[in-house]
């Protein structure tokens, strides 16, 4: 027994904590020394001998023991040990749905896990809808972030993919029609953009003119800013290039950043020349070439202006002296905030991620 316990925790020190495959390997021979001895002197063994934590070691074991059958899938995905260890307490159905998930979607993570574990009772049936969103605290919030995290990246991933084999289908012919195109993507390209700002921006504490939310900025020259801006021109048409441009836009531009931003390689690299993702410059408006180019197109995003957009006070002066002039004094251009709305308080910063308990209150009689 003792020469058995040597060489298992000579293994163990060998393996370390590093791959997927190393865990199980790790589990294994922490189930054998758990074999061999009993509970109080495994956690007492293990925490001299192999310098890990008793809570540690059943975890690895657990892995060992439950997630044995799914061994090589899970070692393919490259699943995390931590991940493991939540996992490792998953029905089979909701261990396949975990696997199923990081193959969609290129990765697993804890929170990902604990989504499909809060998401299904044991055996697999899933609540009755809605039943989710009546679980309150922290843990219930992060509960519905983590299936907004799963479910959304989902969609996003889909109407990018979709965006991409429309791209493909059009380049694939003799010539690329901008008007047909922009029926097909232009719409899905502006639902995209918004998912994305939704998924990995927050909100401006500041509101704009004391009324609206606005989400944060990508870093400028970072590749998802590219991606961004890459969906914010393909929602509007109006902002294509010309025709003649088209095809390298869509071929050397378009389809190589939309293809970086959905790839499932852990660290995709960046498919322009330069490393950092140049901020997407004004499209010119294009001109008709031809009398088949003279349709008329869709509008662009009316309700949307570009995020850099400096509009002057003097620019504001003649387009109100304008727009007075034209509709007889009926209509006027003010940058004053309504009198009757109040500037909300100025929102502080995000504290650090940790939770403050809050003692009750004591109640108070009148």
């Amino acid at each position: 027994m003792r020469e058995q316990l040597e060489t298992s925790a000579a293994h163990i020190f060998d393996l370390g904590r590093r791959t997927t495959e190393q865990t199980f390997e790790l589990g294994d021979h922490l189930a054998q020394a758990a074999d061999l001895l009993a509970d109080g002197r495994f956690d007492k063994w293990v925490k001299m001998r192999c310098g890990l934590a008793p809570r540690s070691a059943r975890n690895y074991t657990a892995v060992f023991r439950n997630l044995a059958p799914y061994r090589d899938d899970l070692v393919d995905l490259s699943v995390g040990a931590t991940v493991l260890f939540h996992l490792s307490s998953a029905t089979a159905d909701q261990v396949k749905a975990a696997i199923s998930f990081a193959e969609e979607n290129g990765r697993l993570q804890v929170a990902d896990v604990k989504a499909i574990l809060a998401g299904g009772e044991e055996g697999g049936d899933k609540p009755e809808t809605g039943d989710q969103y009546r679980v309150g605290g922290v843990g219930g919030l992060k509960a519905l972030i983590a299936i907004k995290v799963r479910d959304g990246l989902k969609a996003f991933t889909t109407h990018v993919i979709a965006i991409c084999q429309a791209i493909e289908a059009a380049l694939a012919k003799s010539r690329v029609i901008k008007e047909a195109l922009a029926k097909e993507i232009q719409d899905i390209a502006r639902v995209a953009r918004q998912e994305l700002e939704s998924l990995a921006l927050f909100i401006e504490p500041d509101l704009d003119w004391g009324r609206n939310t606005k989400p944060t900025k990508f870093p400028k020259k970072t590749g998802w800013a590219e991606v961004n801006d890459t969906l914010y021109t393909l929602g509007g048409v109006d902002a294509w290039p010309k025709s003649k441009e088209m095809r390298d836009w869509l071929a050397l531009h378009v389809l190589p950043v939309l293809g970086w931003a959905v790839s499932k390689e852990r660290a995709p690299e960046w498919p322009l020349a330069v490393t950092d993702a140049p901020a997407s410059e004004p499209m010119v408006l294009e001109e008709a070439d031809s009398a088949g180019d003279r349709q008329e197109a869709d509008p662009a995003m009316p309700d949307e202006v570009s995020k850099d957009a400096d509009v002057s006070d003097e620019a504001i002066e003649r387009f109100g002296a304008a727009l007075e002039e034209a509709t007889g004094g009926l209509m006027t251009v003010s940058r004053e905030a309504p009198r009757n709305r109040k500037q909300f308080a100025k929102v502080p910063p995000l504290a650090d991620d940790a939770v403050v308990e809050v003692e009750p209150a004591t109640a108070v009689t009148p």
